[in-house]
């Protein structure tokens, strides 16, 4: 596992990251160089262009990968967390065929060359809620650790949420009042915290910007998607029960609903069906969904369901 994560990397140092068309890398590095130098972030422009739209946190995550030169190693510690918490939940065995799907997968390929963050960002939300299940944190007991964790990760990036909103709504939904208004209150403080600072060095960049972070993540949305997506979305969170396999399934169902209900919309209002592998719609936002389907592709169900037999 060592040595495939170091060719990766070789890999990933040996492509020019400034001849590729995709700027997923630079959305980050070049907010950090404007942060670094006293220039509002929000304000720098990818290398092709365009604006950042990952949220404070995830650019403040990369920290330490920018000064190695490379925000795209992040995507070591991704993987790093996401088979440590699969060999807690459950063994070393399910962790090492999970590593070994990952490295199957020439979506998780391309995401490492072109230094993308999209699927790092998923693969640590796994990893947490794996996490969660394995040091038994709930809403019952951990609220405020909850809410915590939430909030910073809703400062990632919005569709992030989703992940906890599936594993969480069920127990939400049956726990008393205050803890329900405890949890709501702790996560939107935390995620308004986050951009406090941003907002007072320059509140007008942030709100009113015509390609502020919030305009990029949601624009390509429309409220009749989200009236079909979120029932769906609800009735998938409350019957997964116990299955962890289900949860992971039908979290990656959600993931996938979400890009590709927003896709053939914007294809209807567009009539543009045949630019499907055109830059109109970044088909790699799909990736969101693989960690999830990889561990559910494992069959890996929770020991308290059935302690004895792996199915």
């Amino acid at each position: 596992m060592i040595l495939s994560l170091f060719v990766l990397v070789l890999l990933q140092f040996n492509i020019n990251p400034y001849h590729l068309n995709v700027d997923r890398w630079s959305a980050i590095h070049n907010f950090l160089s404007n942060l670094f130098s006293g220039i509002y972030p929000y304000s720098a422009q990818t290398h092709l262009g365009g604006y950042g739209s990952p949220f404070p946190i995830w650019q403040l995550f990369h920290i330490p990968f920018y000064w190695l030169g490379n925000v795209g190693l992040s995507f070591v510690v991704a993987v790093f967390l996401f088979t440590d918490s699969l060999r807690r939940l459950y063994s070393f065995q399910h962790a090492f065929f999970c590593f070994v799907l990952l490295l199957m997968s020439p979506a998780f390929l391309y995401e490492v060359c072109v230094r993308s963050d999209l699927m790092t960002n998923f693969l640590i939300c796994a990893a947490i809620i794996m996490y969660f299940r394995y040091y038994h944190i709930s809403l019952n007991n951990n609220t405020l650790l909850v809410g915590l964790t939430i909030g910073l990760m809703a400062s990632t990036r919005l569709s992030a949420v989703i992940p906890f909103a599936v594993y969480f709504l069920y127990e939400f939904m049956n726990i008393e009042n205050p803890q329900k208004v405890k949890l709501v209150l702790v996560i939107a403080s935390v995620f308004s915290f986050t951009f406090l600072p941003l907002l007072l060095w320059n509140g007008k960049m942030l709100l009113f910007f015509e390609y502020n972070p919030f305009i990029l993540q949601s624009r390509q949305g429309h409220l009749l998607d989200f009236l079909l997506f979120i029932p769906i979305g609800i009735w998938l969170a409350l019957t997964w029960k116990n299955s962890f396999r289900k949860y992971s399934l039908y979290t990656a169902v959600l993931l996938v609903l979400l890009v590709a209900v927003t896709f053939i919309h914007n294809m209807c209002l567009n009539h543009n069906f045949s630019q499907l592998f055109e830059s109109a719609y970044d088909i790699t936002y799909f990736c969101m969904a693989l960690p999830f389907v990889i561990i559910s592709l494992t069959k890996a169900i929770d020991k308290k369901e059935c302690p004895s037999t792996l199915l």
